[in-house]
């Protein structure tokens, strides 16, 4: 019998410190086990993700992530270029039914329907929503989408939900749920009611039509997106909350330098004299404003600066940014781009070269496969759900594999193009790759790619026989200067016959040189019958009476045509004609 799963969720964890008895044992056994100040706050952390994620500190992780976001300008790019790679204008639905007709169906609904599925209208498209949804998942960790449909027609309709609007609502005791027949006693994280096995069964969402301001979504109905990290996890945490610490480092020395550079940029002369202080002749002058005037004043343009004897004025210059400052500010960010699964050479690929330029890009498109992994699950079963809802409208009748489906991928990101092309069709005439797979990295079907152009040539039919023209004139791509080839250009039926001719020729010299390597191998007995075979190829007479029977009187050898020296003939010559006597 197979093992019962654990139950431990309905347990009520304590807030309070755990003692661990494994510090104060032998030291010798584990030397970096002794007590240390440093653990005096990490002393909590052997717990389930999901007991340790409150609901106050998903929040505080929430806000510090959408601050982050909004306030860094290298972050906001990172995350929407990352989005960018993720969508890649592609993320068609393709039906893999046995039945072609409901297939083709399905994927033309899609097409026309795209801007209608999201119940705030049409300016939501379903695909955009995919750019959308990457998106929240670096800045909010998760987002959600509920299954509803039209009151009124019953047209299947999908209600995106962010982050913050899922949380602890309403009456909750050590964790518990209270206020709720159907879930009261079961354990809720952030929003996340559980069962005994720590599966999601609802989702307690803000809902401002209910008199308790909340509404528990039966999970069934609601489709929960996060790129989770930890098995005890129940929310998704933001990519870019991992390197919080180092952004707002960032944040604070980038505001101290541009302090610092504002104040640079203003000073633009530093006067020396005896004193050290405002000079009061000038004050006399009316230059001045007296010994309580700051140090630093403003010049007009065309102004007199008076220098007394011994004074001094130099102009101020500075290196700002400083190096050093630079250098620290890109370590920090290569860190804290890691954290968030993407590479701060992005901001500028001119930074990589040789091999690192290969390892650079095969890092970014797994992390782009890993995020198209994370959200085609939760889209492929919203696209089923409206396909389910739509056939209940009439619009088709399901097959048996109507619930297969996929998403066209989006093109794969590549620091030189051009080499990836030629490496690609070098692949494709080895056989090495299929022109599927290429049209798929390119973020490409290949079946709608071939299906266009049997379209265009179609029509390049259609129109040159109207004007009277070849459609390979119109089919032929040139350059500004090139000569358009013309009738005359073409070859003659003559020419035509000749090279086929030859062609025919070396397809049958070919045939005689394998076939003499053959018989020379001992691989093949020749025969009568190959030679008759070969004159009939070669358009050569029958074999002559005399031959045959030359063949019979020699054992059903031949007699090949030597090239022999002068001597040898007339030797042989000599001895037939004495034969010849006898």
């Amino acid at each position: 019998m197979a093992v019962k799963p654990i139950k431990r969720s309905r347990k009520k964890y304590s807030a309070g410190a755990t003692n661990y008895n494994s510090r104060s044992g032998t030291r010798e056994f584990y030397a970096g086990g002794r007590n240390d100040q440093r653990r005096l706050t990490t002393q909590q952390l052997a717990k389930d993700i999901q007991d340790m994620m409150t609901a106050n500190r998903h929040k505080m992780m929430l806000c510090d992530a959408r601050y982050i976001y909004q306030s860094f300008s290298s972050v906001a790019g990172a995350v929407k270029q990352k989005a960018n790679y993720v969508y890649g204008n592609s993320w068609r639905l393709q039906s893999h039914s046995a039945d072609l007709d409901f297939a083709q169906s399905v994927q033309d609904d899609f097409k026309n329907l795209d801007h209608f599925f999201d119940i705030r209208g049409s300016n939501f498209s379903f695909r955009k929503s995919i750019w959308r949804g990457s998106k929240a998942l670096d800045v909010d960790g998760d987002f959600f989408a509920i299954l509803t449909e039209q009151e009124e027609t019953g047209f299947p309709k999908i209600q995106f939900i962010e982050a913050h609007q899922v949380g602890d609502w309403g009456s909750i005791s050590d964790g518990m749920v209270t206020d709720s027949a159907a879930y009261n006693g079961l354990k809720i994280c952030a929003g996340v009611i559980l069962d005994a096995f720590n599966a999601p069964i609802a989702y307690r969402v803000k809902d401002d039509s209910r008199a308790l301001g909340f509404q528990d979504v039966p999970a069934n109905s609601m489709v929960h997106f996060m790129d989770t990290e930890w098995f005890t996890q129940s929310r998704g945490q933001p990519a870019i909350a991992a390197a919080v610490l180092d952004w707002y480092d960032l944040s604070e020395t980038r505001d101290a330098q541009k302090v610092k550079t504002k104040v640079n940029s203003i000073l633009t002369l530093i006067e020396s004299n005896e004193s050290g202080n405002r000079d009061t002749a000038r004050d006399l002058m009316g230059l001045g404003q007296g010994q309580s005037t700051p140090a630093t004043t403003y010049m007009d343009s065309g102004m007199i600066r008076i220098i007394k004897n011994g004074g001094s004025l130099k102009g101020h210059t500075v290196n700002d940014p400083p190096e050093a400052w630079q250098k620290f500010t890109k370590t920090v960010e290569q860190s804290a781009f890691y954290a968030l699964g993407w590479r701060r050479e992005m901001l500028d690929s001119s930074e990589v070269g040789g091999a690192g330029v290969r390892a650079f890009q095969g890092d970014i498109n797994k992390s782009i496969k890993l995020r198209c992994e994370c959200l085609n699950y939760g889209f492929k079963r919203i696209a089923q759900y409206i396909i389910s809802k739509r056939a209940k409208q009439g619009a088709y009748t399901l097959p048996e594999d109507w619930w297969k489906v996929s998403f066209t991928a989006p093109a794969e990101f590549t620091v030189d193009e051009g080499r990836m092309r030629a490496a690609d069709i070098e692949d494709l005439r080895a056989g090495l790759t299929t022109a599927t797979n290429i049209m798929e990295r390119q973020g490409r079907n290949f079946e709608d790619e071939l299906m266009q152009r049997a379209k265009e040539l179609v029509t390049m039919k259609e129109i040159a026989e109207q004007h009277g023209l070849d459609y390979r004139e119109l089919s032929l791509i040139t350059r500004p200067g090139d000569i358009m080839p013309g009738p005359t250009d073409e070859p003659s039926e003559e020419a035509l016959q000749q090279e086929s001719n030859r062609l025919n020729f070396e397809t049958l010299k070919a045939k005689f040189d394998s076939y003499g390597v053959g018989v020379r191998a001992g691989s093949i007995t020749p025969q009568f019958e190959d030679e008759k075979a070969f004159r009939v190829e070669a358009g050569l007479p029958e074999i002559s009476q005399p031959v045959q029977e030359a063949w019979n009187d020699d054992g059903g050898y031949r007699r090949p045509i030597t090239l022999q020296s002068g001597k040898q003939a007339e030797a042989d010559l000599q001895q037939l004609t004495n034969t010849d006597d006898e």
